[in-house]
């Protein structure tokens, strides 16, 4: 199996991430990774429409998603998930990833902006800080033609 991108996006599909990426890193599929989403026909739906024409769709729960990627298949795969959590399960499940783009997480109480699309909680930090513990690079574009902007440095 062969990761493209990897991005986390509270908005998960939405047209930048359908297109500007999807493009750019010319993937075969689009694979979203959330164990709450999983078990809701309603939200599969609404994400499948959002999948651009000619690419593979899937909606897969953590364990299902860590045998998935260990898999052999020859798609290139563009991986969506809401938050970082979801990154650090799939990597303590054996998941490799060399880079991680951290694009839209929002504020809500209790997060402290860390660039323009990216706030965070304590929480949200320490995880990403053992992301970064793994060699994973954590890095903050909004579009792929952006300048890449190292979150550690920022956190």
């Amino acid at each position: 199996m062969s990761i493209a991108v990897t991005r986390i996006d509270e908005r998960l599909i939405h047209g930048q991430v359908a297109y500007s990426w999807s493009v750019a890193y010319q993937v075969n599929e689009i694979v979203v990774v959330d164990d709450v989403l999983v078990n809701d026909e309603m939200q599969r739906m609404l994400l499948e429409m959002a999948v651009p024409e000619g690419k593979k769709f899937q909606l897969l729960s953590v364990d299902e998603a860590s045998n998935y990627f260990k898999s052999e298949n020859k798609l290139n795969t563009f991986l969506v998930v809401k938050g970082p959590q979801t990154i650090l399960d799939l990597a303590n499940q054996g998941v490799h990833f060399k880079e991680i783009n951290v694009g839209g997480m929002y504020f809500k109480e209790g997060k402290e902006e860390v660039t323009k699309t990216v706030y965070l909680n304590d929480d949200e930090k320490k995880i990403f800080r053992d992301l970064a513990s793994k060699n994973i690079y954590l890095d903050v574009r909004t579009a792929p033609s952006d300048k890449s902007i190292d979150l550690i440095s920022r956190i």
